[in-house]
């Protein structure tokens, strides 16, 4: 089975939905002799952000909070890159959330990292209201999806656009099918576009494969192959593959070497690891 050299999108057990200590994806990555591994678990979603109702329903309480990320998460990979730092070079990372209006939230968040990864597993509309990224958008909306990403890559604080595609999972066109249909191109297009002036890279997500296989065994739902068809004639666009690992073993499984020939057919331009100069 395959694996990457490098690796920027990884979990542990503080996000509540994934295994492991980072000690465990370490010794993994070490195991299979990777080069770098970004530690880049679920950052906190304050409850501010947003009702107590959508709170338990984007599932943001699963997420580590501040006082887990200030005195557990930060302290444990510190205690890895010490003990393994002749081994491989470890960078301390997390895959956030962004709400427009809390900047100073994140650079405070930020100051204690190496990177952040931007993740929209939800983003708040122009009306205020918190769209689920997986189920609810369509092609009335999937314009505000790409607008909320633009506006986070535009704040500079995020280095990766992880699963950018993720729009793709449960999108509906005007007649409630699943389409790439025109509002997607445009949606992908601004995002790219953006991508390149912000200078940040896009993700193509292996964990995705894994989701798709979950809910649709007859398609990928992401990474999303007219996403990254569009991206292929952008030559200036900064890509990375993603594991997105919930567990060591994701690091050595056969779902890499499936997205290493997607990339490789679709000609991607694929940085092996993320300049942080």
């Amino acid at each position: 089975m395959g694996h990457l050299k490098n690796n920027y999108h990884t979990h542990n057990r503080l996000c509540n939905h994934a295994t492991g200590d980072v000690d465990d994806y370490v010794k993994k990555a070490i195991a299979l002799g990777m080069e770098e591994l970004g530690l880049s678990d679920h950052g906190p979603v304050l409850t501010r952000f947003m009702s107590k109702e959508m709170f338990l329903e984007t599932l943001s309480y699963r997420n580590m909070s501040l006082d887990t990320f200030y005195n557990v998460y930060l302290p444990e990979i510190e205690q890895v890159k010490e003990q393994y730092n002749e081994q491989i070079k470890i960078y301390k990372g997390l895959e956030i959330e962004y709400i427009q209006g809390e900047e100073e939230f994140y650079k405070e968040l930020l100051s204690r990292l190496d990177y952040m990864n931007l993740g929209l597993h939800f983003f708040k509309d122009s009306n205020g209201n918190i769209i689920n990224s997986y189920w609810n958008i369509n092609h009335e909306n999937v314009i505000e999806y790409a607008l909320a990403a633009i506006k986070g890559m535009s704040t500079g604080l995020f280095k990766v656009l992880v699963h950018p595609d993720l729009f793709m999972f449960g999108y509906k066109n005007k007649d409630g099918k699943r389409e790439f249909d025109n509002e997607c191109v445009k949606a992908s297009r601004m995002i790219i576009e953006a991508a390149i002036k912000y200078d940040c890279y896009v993700e193509v997500n292996v964990n995705g494969l894994k989701n798709s296989k979950k809910y649709n065994s007859d398609a990928w739902l992401y990474p999303s192959y007219e996403f990254w068809k569009l991206a292929s004639e952008y030559k200036d666009l900064k890509i990375i593959i993603g594991v997105d690992a919930h567990n060591p073993d994701d690091l050595d499984c056969s779902d890499i070497d499936q997205v290493l020939d997607f990339c490789k057919r679709l000609n991607l331009n694929i940085s092996e690891k993320i300049d942080f100069k």
